[in-house]
């Protein structure tokens, strides 16, 4: 159940919302959580920034080595929700899935508890905009256009993508709360 009634809803499942950087993903997750009775954000960026020395970002080089700390960030991600959804609390895993070796990894350690897959898909330049009118030190520092085209080549007509340029996030929020378990559903 999606209520604010103070129970646990029924049948948490877990939502991995992501998309490209500035399509909202860190503004909506906690919005979306505020649509359950319990409910917990697990943010991938603050997982990957756990690790002090050595850490590799996304895209980074060695090439290997940010791989790696991609899927390390994503089994963290799910050892986490797992716990929370075994709990009665509904977990939404935030961050970056950019390619189907990632998403199947996070779908398999999930089972079996229902998995939705939302991508907040705003336009490309919407999010060069949103990135734009980030902090400095907030801002990546690559084009947004092709990790949109090389997404929507690895994981496009998989889970739900969510066109949210004209929404605000609260829209965009109680959009993903009302149809996620039958538009997302993996």
């Amino acid at each position: 159940m999606s209520a604010l009634d103070g129970r646990p809803d029924a049948e948490p499942g877990c939502l991995i919302l992501t998309g490209m950087p500035g399509a909202g993903k860190s503004t909506v997750a906690p919005l979306v959580a505020a649509h359950h009775a319990r409910a917990a954000r697990v943010n991938g960026d603050v997982l990957s920034y756990m690790v002090e020395r050595g850490r590799v970002g996304f895209n980074g080089t060695p090439a290997e080595e940010s791989r790696r700390q991609v899927l390390l960030c994503a089994r963290n991600m799910c050892s986490l929700a797992a716990n929370f959804a075994d709990a009665g609390i509904t977990p939404v895993l935030e961050h970056v899935v950019a390619d189907r070796e990632v998403l199947d990894l996070m779908t398999g350690l999930l089972r079996p508890r229902p998995v939705r897959f939302v991508v907040l898909a705003p336009s490309p330049e919407v999010c060069e905009r949103r990135n734009a009118a980030r902090a400095p030190e907030e801002r990546i520092d690559y084009p947004i256009a092709p990790l949109y085209r090389a997404m929507e080549e690895k994981l496009g007509g998989v889970g739900w993508w969510l066109d949210s340029s004209d929404l605000t996030p609260e829209e965009t929020a109680a959009t993903i709360a009302a149809h996620a378990a039958e538009k997302a559903t993996l």
